[in-house]
């Protein structure tokens, strides 16, 4: 049964702007509140991609069920190049899309922007330049990461070469993660994500550059540098105080190599049936989404060990047949690797402790009072 009062959604990314369509759609009345001036404020149209392999189920179907329409770009890529050390360049193909390709940032056809209309047409009053600093009642806070557990550097740039992903693993390049060159329809994105030496991304990001020019001598014009940065962590709760923390801001994300975008948007839509359905979200989450944030710390344990050697048995298991599926067997829960669980968690340190204020009455949203219980 809808609701007579307005919900209150503190946050117009993914997770904030899933969460608010599928509520209004069930008759609840909603206002979203946006620190800056536009959807999308942190990206800088690149492109990035957004995961096909964790389910059976097609991530457009999935987005459909929950209420998301398709109005954004959002092209299928069903194979790629991947890089590796002391290794020929591994071909990848697939029968089903490995991802699709989403642009992302405050301009026409990114994923942001999509959502943002959809809101609107809906609606949805949205409160650009609003920093909702305090806030007392039930909520739904999504305001992105609050530390860097992965930093990419890059550029977005237009090109005359080909439609192509190619991956690079190399920890001369990207340590411990990963660098991409996308490109599609005249435009390109190549980006070094790095999961450690954040100091030296500068020389990685030339690393970068070099590599791709001695490879596949790019065609880049007009390339514009960005950076960004992504957050990782599980916490017991994601509801403090009538606040249910969603997307980044609840750690929510791949560990192993940040595709974070369906965590961002199944837990924005779980969110919303907690309200909708008076269900307990720590519950919804923790039987959606836990399995897999945890498996993806057990993933990253393994990745960070194995190196140059276990990057080349990667691609060689993804040129072998069917990559999804691959994928999707590593990416969700088994109960042996589950047993490396507690050894994985106690190796791993998020650069956030703890984003939300424990202590008594706080009705901090972004956790900038300083209290005892927010290190």
């Amino acid at each position: 049964m809808a609701s007579e009062i307005t919900i209150t959604i503190i946050g117009a990314g993914p997770a904030g702007l899933t969460a608010a369509i599928v509520l209004r759609k069930q008759g609840f009345p909603v206002k979203v509140f946006e620190m800056s001036s536009d959807v999308g404020h942190r990206l800088n149209g690149d492109f990035q991609g957004l995961e096909n392999w964790s389910s059976e189920k097609d991530i457009t179907e999935l987005l459909k069920d929950i209420g998301i329409e398709m109005n954004f770009f959002c092209v299928p890529y069903y194979e790629g190049t991947i890089y590796t050390p002391e290794m020929r360049p591994a071909e990848i193909k697939s029968e089903r899309p490995i991802f699709y390709l989403v642009k992302r940032g405050a301009m026409p056809g990114t994923l942001d922007m999509g959502l943002k209309e959809q809101a609107l047409s809906l609606g949805i009053e949205i409160l650009f330049n609003h920093r909702l600093d305090k806030f007392d009642g039930s909520a739904i806070v999504g305001t992105g990461p609050k530390g860097a557990d992965a930093v990419a550097v890059g550029i977005t740039f237009t090109t005359a070469m080909k439609d192509q992903a190619i991956v690079v693993l190399d920890d001369n390049i990207a340590p411990k993660g990963y660098a991409y060159l996308l490109v599609n329809q005249g435009y390109g994105t190549m980006v070094t994500v790095l999961y450690r030496e954040y100091r030296r991304e500068k020389e990685y990001f030339e690393n970068m550059m070099q590599f791709f020019e001695n490879n596949i001598n790019p065609d880049i014009r007009d390339a514009k540098r960005f950076r960004c940065y992504g957050n990782f962590f599980i916490r017991d709760s994601q509801i403090q105080h009538n606040k249910l923390y969603v997307g980044e801001t609840a750690g929510f994300q791949d560990c192993l190599w940040g595709f974070g975008m369906r965590y961002a948007i199944l837990s924005g839509y779980l969110a919303a049936k907690s309200f909708i359905q008076g269900l307990d979200y720590d519950m919804l989450w923790k039987k959606e989404l836990k399995p897999m944030l945890e498996t993806s710390l057990i993933n990253r344990f393994f990745f960070e060990r194995f190196g140059h050697a276990g990057y080349r048995y990667l691609a060689k298991r993804f040129a072998e047949g069917d990559p999804c599926g691959f994928l999707r067997k590593h990416y969700n829960y088994s109960f042996f690797k589950h047993l490396l669980l507690p050894i994985a968690k106690r190796r791993y340190e998020s650069r956030v402790k703890d984003l939300s204020c424990n202590h008594e009455n706080c009705t901090c949203v972004w956790c900038r009072c300083g209290e005892r219980a927010c290190p």
